[in-house]
Order: C-alpha cells, then structure tokens, then sequence
C-alpha cells in the first residue's frame, strides 16, 4: 500500500476541509495518508517513513524563509530520488508568480513558468507522458493560473493544441516525478486528476 504525504504547511488542516468531494476517501482507500502542518513534523516523516506520494496543497515551500527553501531543497532531493510530487489544493491559488517561477527553474531545473491566471477550455494531451487517460475528461471548462514554456510531451492539458499555456503539467525529474495542477477549484476533473497523478486511478469510474 502506498504511503502518501500531505503537506499543509500554511497552518490549516487541507484534510479537514474536505473541498474535493470524494478525494480523501479514496486516498484513505488506497494508502496511508498523513497530514503534516509543520515543517518539522514533515520533516520526519520523509526521513523515517520514506512516501510513495507528497500532496503539496499550499505555496509554503516556496516562501523565502530559510526553514522554507531548505526544506525544498530536501524536497526537491526525495523528488528526484524517486518519489512524486503534485501541487495541487490551494497551491496554485496562492502562490506568487515569482516564487512559482523560481521554484520551477532555480529548484526542480524546469523551464516552466506561470503564463496567466483565468478562465478558458482545457483539453486533454494525447498520449500521455507517464499518466493513464482513462479517467480523465476530455475537455473541461475551469479558472486556472496557467502555465508556459511547458513541453507537449509533458503538458496534460491546454488551452489549445498543441501550444502552451498548460492547466496541468507532468514530468519527470531524475528518477522521480514533479505534477501541477493549475485549478484554483475543486471540481471532479481536478480530483480526477490529482489520483491520475497518484496512479490511484485504477478502479475510477468514467
């Protein structure tokens, strides 16, 4: 059973407000899920338990604090060792472009960067790069901060094929894989989309 991390490092419990209709459920069916709301207590957890997954809900690990940025670098470290990363929850919503765009480049070694927030049609990429499509929508209508300089063989969607900006995006970085999902909502093709990431999408309905 895979282990999953949720990092909620702004002060709240994610977990507690329940904003997706059904995810925890069905991570809590899936995997052992803990909630850390401490750098601290994150800490530990990586060092002693070793997650298959970390959920990064809010913009923390990209603040300028030195606590923060080291952290990410030991984030960014367990990333490439294997593990997968997924921005997702509030993340998006409450980031600054800045620090997004430094995080991206200076940390992960991305190009990507954040191209533009609001509302537009996305499409689903075809084909794929490490995701399974079954459970995905199509297409969708959504309030995203979107993303540019995203490669197609890592974009998941977009605004329109088969250029940039990116809604989601997907990569590989050294052995591991870093997911962004731009959604400042909570809707089902979101929720949809964080368990895709997870590879926990195997027995969801179309």
């Amino acid at each position: 059973m895979p282990s999953i991390l949720i990092l909620s490092l702004y002060g709240f419990s994610f977990s507690s407000r329940q904003l997706y209709q059904s995810l925890l459920p069905k991570l809590l069916s899936k995997a052992n899920v803990h909630e850390s709301i401490t750098i601290e207590d994150a800490q530990n957890y990586i060092s002693t338990t070793w997650p298959s997954i970390i959920l990064v809900t809010d913009p923390a690990i990209t603040f300028e604090e030195e606590e923060n940025r080291s952290f990410l670098e030991s984030l960014v470290r367990w990333t490439k060792n294997g593990g997968k990363t997924i921005l997702m929850g509030f993340f998006a919503a409450t980031v600054q472009f800045p620090s997004l765009d430094t995080m991206f480049n200076d940390y992960f070694g991305l190009p990507w960067t954040a191209s533009s927030y609001g509302s537009n049609d996305a499409f689903l990429v075809k084909n794929l790069n490490g995701l399974r499509s079954k459970s995905l929508s199509s297409t969708f209508y959504n309030k995203a901060v979107w993303l540019g300089n995203v490669a197609v063989e890592h974009a998941v969607y977009i605004s329109k094929a088969p250029l940039t900006p990116a809604y989601a995006a997907y990569a590989p970085v050294g052995f591991g894989w870093l997911g962004y999902i731009g959604d400042v909502n909570f809707a089902e093709e979101p929720e949809n989309l964080i368990l895709a990431m997870c590879h926990l999408d195997d027995d969801v309905e179309t």
